[in-house]
C-alpha cells in the first residue's frame, strides 16, 4: 500500500483538519492490510523486492505519521472537544480518555512488532508474528473515532477548526 509520508499532506489541506484525520484512517487501515497479509506472502515468497517495499512503508507510516495523528488528536482535537461537551455528555469525556490510553497501547504494540518489519525490510528472512490483533484493535479504534468522536467536531466554530489545522500544519514542519 503506498502511502504518503507525514511530510507530503499540502499544506492546503489542513484548512480541514478533520478531512486529513479522516484521509489519515484510510491510510492506516490500508498499512493494517498489508501487516495481515504480510506473513503469508513471506511464506510463498520470501523477503523479495515487494515484501521489503510493504515493510518500508509500512516502517515509515507507522514511525512517522501515526505518531503526528495520534498528537493532533491529543493535543488540538480532543482537548476542544472536552470544551464543547454539556454536563449530560460526561461519558463522552471517558470515550475520549480511553481513545487517548489506546493510542498509548496502539504505540506500545507497534514498539513490538516494529524489529520484525525492520527485518524483512532489510530483505533477511523473518517469522512474523500475527498482525491480525494488532490490526484490529487499531480498526475498531478508527471506528470509534469515527462514529463518537468526529460527528462532535461539527459543534467546533470555524476559527478552533482553523486553530487545530495551523497546528498540524506545523507539527509536520517541526518534524
Amino acid at each position: 500500500m503506498a502511502g504518503a509520508p507525514a511530510g507530503d499532506v499540502p499544506p492546503a489541506a489542513f484548512r480541514r483538519p478533520l478531512a486529513v484525520l479522516q484521509a489519515c484512517h484510510g491510510l492506516m487501515r490500508g498499512h493494517c492490510v498489508t501487516l495481515e497479509r504480510l506473513p503469508d506472502y513471506l511464506l510463498r515468497h520470501g523477503p523479495d523486492e515487494r515484501a521489503r517495499t510493504a515493510a518500508q512503508r509500512a516502517l515509515r507510516y507507522f514511525r512517522n505519521a501515526a505518531p503526528l495523528h495520534f498528537a493532533d488528536e491529543e493535543m488540538d482535537l480532543f482537548p476542544r472537544l472536552l470544551t464543547v461537551l454539556d454536563s449530560r455528555e460526561e461519558k463522552l469525556a471517558g470515550t475520549i480518555l480511553e481513545l487517548v490510553a489506546q493510542h498509548g497501547q496502539q504505540l506500545n504494540g507497534w514498539a513490538v512488532l516494529e524489529p520484525f518489519l525492520e527485518t524483512v525490510a532489510a530483505g533477511e528472512k523473518s517469522s512474523l508474528p500475527d498482525f491480525r490483533g494488532y490490526a484490529a484493535g487499531l480498526r475498531e479504534h478508527m471506528g470509534n473515532e469515527e462514529m463518537v468522536i468526529y460527528p462532535l467536531a461539527s459543534r467546533l466554530d470555524p476559527e478552533s477548526l482553523g486553530q487545530i489545522g495551523a497546528a498540524m500544519a506545523a507539527r509536520r514542519r517541526a518534524g
